[in-house]
């Protein structure tokens, strides 16, 4: 497969319109078949669940791909599955289960944000099954690590108390209001679509390792999209750990952190653009 250069620069002018779709504007152009229909698997972020990728999904599907975009368990629609007995290796299964059972191969998964690390578990696991791993402003972990080993000690007290709070440490509640730098402008159609959605997230998804065999990606290419308009503080030590790593392609973008919703039409043509 085709690599993208190593240092892979797109910058768009500030203030770009959102360009959101299926719930929060219009539905996706149509797009010419593609000659090649691809797999994409998209895996979201905290709090989420796959619904937050129908403006992107739309768009690849209107090129003629198939589009998977499942919920983890215990959250989305999958919501009433929750329990205390989810972990980060439970969020890699459901990943695992969806490409296997479907018999995918040559996919191209997408984690964003917190997604970012049960695709590194994948790309441990079934490689073989796997073009392209994107990690979409996303975290990056070594193995023997969780999530709150690279999150701000702040940022991951807060939400240990919080679920504490809420839910006996079940789960973290959603955030109110919604972090600035995810792009929604309060009030907005987006914000509230957004808002409405949220789950809260299964807490020892947080706090259990992610345990690798291989290296991260596993041979698998793999393309890091930094969001620059903000920057999200949390995602620093992933940033540094890939900029310190040879063999991945970066990609800037000049959006929130949010991108998949606020600035659809910009990510769906970058994955369509993977070689």
């Amino acid at each position: 497969m085709t690599m993208l250069p190593r240092r892979t620069l797109l910058k768009l002018a500030a203030g770009l319109p959102a360009l959101a779709a299926a719930g929060a504007a219009g539905a996706a152009a149509p797009a010419a078949p593609a000659a090649k229909a691809r797999n994409y698997v998209l895996a979201h972020g905290s709090w989420h669940g796959g619904w937050c990728w129908r403006p992107v999904a739309d768009r690849l599907l209107a090129a003629g791909h198939r589009v998977y975009a499942p919920s983890y368990t215990g959250m989305g629609d999958r919501a009433h599955l929750l329990s205390k007995n989810i972990t980060i290796d439970t969020f890699v299964e459901d990943l695992v289960q969806v490409i296997e059972t479907e018999e995918l191969r040559d996919v191209i998964l997408v984690g964003h944000s917190f997604g970012g690390i049960p695709i590194t578990g994948v790309a441990d696991r079934i490689p073989e099954r796997l073009g392209h791993l994107v990690y979409f402003d996303a975290i990056v972990l070594q193995s023997g690590q969780n999530a709150f080993s690279v999150y701000p000690k702040a940022d991951a007290d807060a939400r240990i108390a919080a679920a504490s709070k809420a839910t006996d440490g079940l789960a973290v509640p959603i955030p109110d209001p919604l972090p600035a730098a995810w792009g929604f402008a309060a009030g907005s159609a987006d914000y509230d679509w957004v808002k409405r959605r949220l789950t809260a997230h299964p807490l020892a998804s947080y706090t259990t390792p992610l345990n690798l065999r291989h290296p991260i990606g596993n041979g698998v290419a793999r393309t890091y999209i930094h969001c620059t308009q903000p920057e999200l503080a949390v995602l620093d030590d992933s940033r540094k750990l890939v900029q310190s790593q040879a063999g991945w392609n970066w990609v800037d973008i000049a959006a929130p952190h949010e991108a998949h919703i606020t600035h659809p039409a910009l990510l769906a043509d970058l994955l369509l653009g993977l070689g």
